[in-house]
């Protein structure tokens, strides 16, 4: 009987109370992952703030392009974020992406999910996720982008290509800056069993700091000749290429 599932529920909640992900602070039944203090933290970037080619802050807001991607040309024809790199956004990404809760995918792609309306992007053909080492992949167990990507192809209603694969070293980029993260030989290839010709690519990834592994994933994508890329990612540092 549901009443005696919701009796069951608050009675596991009072014997060992869940706390939010952010505050700390115990949840009531009701409550998934964060309090609701912390919840309505949780607010899209707004695209008409944003370059809609790199989505970097626009210095003026009657452009439609920002100066540097007039001076420099991007792979991709858009790229964008749901959120920027802090508070309980940010605790999301660390909680899926160090905190052993895959589970958390779900939710944060629902997130991507209606930032990709709200952008007005056309329907891709295929979904991509930025694949990972397999070192990292190995101590995690799997790989967060592919995660997000799934639940974002299963949304969407669309095949999923794990096409990419990664092939250079085992480093992990979290601790390095912008200038050592540019110095970075990263390798990334495509996978000759996928056919991804004149197909609308969407590249997922959970965060954009410096642009360059997107840019990486590009270059490899290319070589397949698609008809156009764009990269959706669920949160956005503010140190930007």
């Amino acid at each position: 009987m549901y009443w005696w599932q919701e009796i069951k529920k608050s009675w596991i909640h009072f014997v060992f109370p869940a706390t939010c992900l952010y505050c700390k602070e115990s949840l009531q039944p009701s409550q998934a992952v964060f309090c609701y203090a912390c919840a309505s933290l949780l607010e899209l970037i707004n695209p008409q703030e944003r370059c809609p080619i790199c989505f970097d802050l626009k210095n003026n807001t009657f452009v439609h392009k920002c100066e540097r991607c007039k001076a420099f040309p991007s792979l991709f024809l858009r790229q964008a974020s749901a959120f920027d790199y802090f508070g309980p956004a940010q605790t999301l990404v660390k909680q899926l992406k160090y905190g052993n809760q895959p589970h958390l995918a779900k939710g944060m792609a629902a997130f991507l999910m209606t930032q990709f309306d709200r952008l007005k992007w056309p329907l891709p053909d295929i979904v991509i996720p930025v694949p990972m080492s397999f070192s990292h992949w190995l101590k995690r167990g799997y790989n967060q982008s592919f995660l997000l990507a799934e639940e974002m192809a299963k949304i969407l209603h669309i095949p999923l290509f794990n096409c990419l694969k990664y092939t250079s070293g085992n480093y992990g980029q979290a601790s390095l800056n912008l200038g050592q993260r540019k110095q970075l030989k990263q390798v990334f290839k495509l996978k000759k069993t996928f056919q991804i010709q004149d197909k609308r690519v969407l590249l997922i990834d959970d965060v954009m700091t410096t642009g360059t592994t997107l840019h990486k994933c590009a270059e490899a994508l290319s070589e397949g000749f698609p008809g156009s890329l764009y990269a959706l990612t669920f949160c956005r540092t503010t140190v930007y290429d």
